[in-house]
């Protein structure tokens, strides 16, 4: 899909207009959008960089340590947002999601 900057009066968008183009590459369109409408904030959101069900690499970092093991994300995230993970043992755990896919926690 195409997106154009256009030139106007900032007083007559609508709320959370998008007004950087950097907001929307690689975001996923919620709705159908019309040509020529304004884009809001409220009608994209960032593609999943995480899935549920997918096997994930979970970082653990401490002071002076760092911790490597497998999970199963339990939903959908993307860059820096929390994703749950359950580890082979049962246990579940939190952290965030970086550009490679991987779940950061910091101890």
């Amino acid at each position: 899909a195409n997106v154009t900057l256009k030139r106007g009066r900032l007083d007559q968008l609508p709320p959370r207009t998008v007004l950087d183009i950097r907001q929307i590459q690689d975001a996923v369109s919620l709705r159908d959008l019309a040509p020529g409408q304004p884009v809001q904030l409220t009608m994209i959101r960032q593609a999943w960089r995480v899935k549920a069900g997918q096997r994930v690499q979970v970082i653990a970092n401490g002071e002076g340590f760092s911790v490597n093991a497998e999970g199963q994300a339990m939903n959908n995230a993307a860059v820096a947002q929390n994703a749950r993970v359950r580890m082979t043992s049962g246990q579940i755990v939190s952290g965030t999601v970086d550009s490679d896919g991987n779940i950061l926690i910091n101890l």
